[in-house]
Parts: C-alpha cells; structure tokens; sequence
C-alpha cells in the first residue's frame, strides 16, 4: 500500500509550486523521515535530492547509451575503411604480378589472424 508525503517546505513550494506532493510506499517514506530527521532537514529537501538524483542517473544513462551508438558507428567505419585499405593492397599486388598478390594475401590473413577475425 502506497503511503502518502507532503512536501511542504516553502523552498519547494517556490521551486515546484504550491501544494507540490509526492507519492511514497510506506516503507520508503518512512526512511525519508528518519533520514530527514537525522540530518536535522525537512523530508523535502531528501525529496529534491532523491529526485535530482534520479534525474541525473537518467542523464548519464542517456549520455551512456549515445557513446555505445557512436562506437558502434566508430567500429563499422573503422572495419569499412580496414576492408577499403586491403581492397586497395590487393588490387596494387595483382598489378605487380601473382607472386605479389599471393604475398599480399597471406599478409592480409595475417592481420585478420591476429584482430581475430579469422581463427586459424
């Protein structure tokens, strides 16, 4: 069952306006006031931090999310440029004769051997 708390301190009131109340279970609102009381703070200015904190996990997990997307991006670009750069090393050994592209080849595998794109 969900108690609850009334926030009514008057620096919330101008910061959220008149009457700003928050919806607590019982038992989270319970150690709310033992906190609030503890510190000496009314149970509102626990509130306003719990909720700046909230707001602030959110903000680093959007922040978190974004640089997973752009390293993501970062790796596919990276991997065309690598395929673009053994296309190019191929096509400079076949105009060199087949000794050379079998050479260039095998320089190739060896690279991706050691990234750990091919096992072997």
């Amino acid at each position: 069952m969900a108690g609850y708390l009334r926030i009514t301190d008057k620096f919330t009131e101008k910061l959220m306006g008149k009457g700003f109340s928050v919806s607590l279970p019982l038992e989270e609102a319970a150690i709310v006031e033992k906190e609030a009381n503890r510190l000496g703070l009314p149970a509102a200015s626990i509130i306003r931090l719990m909720m700046r904190d909230g707001q602030q996990r959110r903000e680093l997990e959007r922040q978190v999310d974004d640089l997973k997307a752009r390293m993501e991006l970062l790796q596919v670009q990276f991997q065309g440029l690598q395929i673009l750069l053994e296309t190019i090393a191929l096509e400079q050994a076949n105009a060199r004769g087949p000794q050379a592209l079998e050479n260039r080849k095998a320089l190739i595998q060896e690279i991706r051997k050691r990234q750990g794109l091919v096992e072997g």
